[in-house]
């Protein structure tokens, strides 16, 4: 079969430490990739331009307050100007693993029906080859793919009860297939919690913005290692084998 034409899609703001290598992986597996920045002051943009096969950037002007769902329907649209057959979705601080294409392509032919690809995400926590796996962590799976053939024409991302419509779904829900997704074997690795500085300063903002969360536990799991989504007996970890981490990324120190 010809490669088909999967254009990736990246929400990014201030993604300097990932950005790089979220866009290196996307590109091994994506013809185009489409980039919306929600107000970046670092050197995020100056870093997506660098890559050619980022053939559009579109920035926030509007010092609108953040809204997750609009950020991602302003990327659909995007990417559906590119005429994929398969849109992807990534954070900035989202990796595919190594040999993504490979497996994904092989996946599409014992597959031929399906349209929604989901994968699972491994949080890396403070080493590059360290994963977390207790509690939530073990089975934490995101909708990041969709086949376009015979989609309908009005896909929406939903607003969320969350505020800045956080946790909101990445690509449209309102798709066929939605809830026949095939169980992707490519990893994502998630950096987004790598280390103790991150994980408070996201502590801090959720219980700020959302300072009644319930439906959370407050997320005591960042910091507190406690809570519903925490596991019983403490943190706990598993190991990436040396060829599918990338060993220039630094431990925390902290």
């Amino acid at each position: 079969m010809n490669d088909p034409k999967i254009v990736a899609m990246i929400l990014v703001k201030n993604g300097e430490p990932w950005i790089s290598k979220t866009l290196k992986s996307a590109s091994d597996l994506c013809k185009e990739i489409v980039v919306f920045d929600d107000g970046s002051t670092d050197n995020t943009l100056k870093i997506c331009k660098s890559f050619n096969n980022v053939v559009d950037i579109q920035i926030n002007e509007t010092n609108l307050p953040f809204d997750e769902a609009r950020n991602w329907n302003i990327l659909v649209k995007m990417a559906l100007k590119r005429n994929p057959e398969y849109i992807l979705a990534l954070d900035h601080d989202e990796i595919l693993q190594p040999n993504a294409k490979k497996i994904l392509f092989k996946e599409f032919l014992t597959y031929p029906n399906a349209t929604v690809f989901e994968f699972q995400l491994f949080n890396i926590w403070d080493k590059p080859n360290m994963y977390r796996v207790d509690g939530n962590y073990d089975n934490w799976w995101q909708k990041k793919l969709l086949k376009m053939e015979n989609q309908p024409n009005n896909l929406v991302i939903k607003n969320t009860n969350y505020p800045e419509n956080r946790h909101c779904k990445h690509i449209p829900e309102n798709v066929r297939g939605w809830y026949k997704p095939v169980r992707s074997n490519v990893k994502i690795f998630h950096y987004g919690y790598y280390d103790s500085v991150t994980r408070e300063r996201k502590y801090r903002y959720y219980n700020k913005i959302d300072p009644n969360d319930t439906i959370n536990d407050g997320y005591k799991q960042l910091l507190e290692l406690s809570g519903i989504y925490s596991g019983n007996y403490g943190l706990e970890f598993r190991y990436l084998p040396k060829c599918m981490f990338d060993e220039s990324i630094p431990s925390d120190q902290s």
